[in-house]
């Protein structure tokens, strides 16, 4: 059988070295280091060993199993970020795995920081190795839930995805959320972990949430969120009569929640509101 790079393959120990072992397949004949064996061999011995590539070594072999490889995805940690390259993640080997920057978002700011959790698979291709986001169509190929959940319910999901209309969250049981970008507040990373609530039970697998609290909450939210803005500047060209993208895009906020939170600003005294702006009552 041939050998695969990124998978699991069977060997036969040609050797026992003093440092470690040479492993015989019909396609090469590899160097394992005896800390890369989870037991003592002996020549003769059927082996199964994960083959990868390391940058300027070539082809390494260790007993270890990674948490993801060729043909199996998972999620992983990322542990470093390099702008010039992308992010490593620890797929429990000795080598982290880079995962390219053109694999990841072009905006900078979603890109995932240390201890963000991606859903990766391991690509190879001419003579390298690396980590990839799992494709969007295929993220059932890689993580299927078994018990389902409740509309109501507040769970804990990773952004596995940035679409055109809102971020596909992944719990790391293979439930898929969907939230609308009308029901974020603000812009999140690519492996960002979110405590997200269940508005919409699609199927077992699929379904809808928010970020938002509930609504009592969300009134004190924005109401801070504008006062927040106030106070740095001291007014704004907005009142209840601008436009929703305007206000979407400086509060990432509907128009309708916009004008609750306003006029319980105006009913608690903080805000005066005027004909073009609205500005910050002063004490």
């Amino acid at each position: 059988m041939r050998m695969e790079i990124g998978k699991v393959n069977t060997f036969t120990v040609e050797s026992v070295e003093k440092d470690g072992y040479l492993l015989k397949h019909p396609d090469a004949t590899l160097k394992l280091p005896k800390k890369e064996a989870t037991q003592p061999l002996e020549e003769g011995a059927s082996v199964d060993a994960f083959v990868y590539i390391v940058h300027k070594k070539g082809l390494q072999v260790t007993m270890k199993r990674p948490s993801i490889a060729v043909d199996r995805a998972g999620f992983v940690r990322v542990v470093e970020k390099k702008f010039g390259l992308g992010v490593f993640v620890d797929i429990g080997l000795s080598k982290d795995m880079l995962v390219s920057k053109d694999d990841l978002p072009p905006l900078k700011k979603q890109w995932p920081k240390e201890n963000d959790m991606l859903l990766c698979e391991l690509k190879v291709s001419r003579n390298q190795i690396a980590a990839r986001p799992v494709q969007r169509f295929r993220l059932f190929d890689a993580l299927r839930a078994e018990a389902p959940l409740n509309e109501g319910d507040t769970v804990s999901a990773h952004v596995v995805y940035l679409a055109d209309e809102g971020l596909v969250l992944f719990t790391e049981m293979g439930h898929e959320i969907f939230v609308y970008y009308k029901h974020t507040r603000k812009t999140y990373r690519l492996g960002e972990a979110l405590s997200v609530r269940i508005t919409v039970a699609k199927d077992a697998l699929r379904y809808n949430g928010t970020l938002l609290p509930g609504k009592g909450e969300i009134v004190d939210d924005d109401a801070a969120r504008i006062l927040e803005y106030l106070r740095e500047e001291g007014s704004m060209p907005f009142t209840d009569k601008s436009a929703p993208e305007e206000i979407f895009n400086t509060f990432h906020m509907s128009k309708a929640a916009f004008k609750r939170a306003l006029g319980r600003l105006y009913k608690e005294g903080y805000v005066e509101l005027e004909k073009h702006q609205t500005r910050l009552k002063n004490d």
